[in-house]
């Protein structure tokens, strides 16, 4: 238990950092969905797609 806690103690940025990276990395891809489902739903964007023409986001 010792050696964990001295362990952490040393070397929280090794751990921390790349935690943050993938906490952030979730968010940024929630908000995407939440702004593309935003997008769908928008009356803006909303229109019949000519014969031929695909969707060109995500």
């Amino acid at each position: 238990m010792v050696n964990f806690v001295q362990a952490v103690r040393e070397y929280w940025v090794h751990i921390l950092c790349p935690m943050g990276f993938v906490i952030g990395c979730y968010l940024d891809r929630r908000n995407d969905e939440k702004l593309s489902a935003f997008r769908n739903k928008s009356m803006l964007f909303k229109r019949e797609l000519k014969p031929g023409e695909e969707v060109t986001w995500k």
